[in-house]
């Protein structure tokens, strides 16, 4: 089963070692942008973001290759919301 970090509680627990979008920059986010997202606390992958719905919740296919999660693959598409979101590249 496929869980994914909150980014934003993460910053807020480890301030020194994590830094997230603000919420500002997460209100900009748009189909086409890259997000990273944290996958089981294992692994960060980049998601293209192909949706977004109405409140924060996103869709989007994943855009690298997963090395350590066997559930998952490139291309795959998943569902998260801003607060998952460890990075943007737009």
């Amino acid at each position: 089963m496929i869980q994914l970090v909150n980014a934003q509680q993460m910053a807020i627990n480890y301030p020194d070692n994590f830094e997230v979008p603000d919420m500002e920059a997460l209100s900009k986010i748009k189909i086409g942008d890259s997000v990273k997202v944290c996958v089981n606390g294992a692994e960060r992958l980049w998601v293209e973001v192909t949706e977004i719905q109405d409140g924060d919740l996103l869709k989007g296919k994943i855009d690298n290759c997963p090395i350590i999660i066997d559930d998952i693959s490139f291309g795959d598409l998943l569902s998260f919301k801003k607060e998952n979101i460890y990075n943007i590249f737009n």
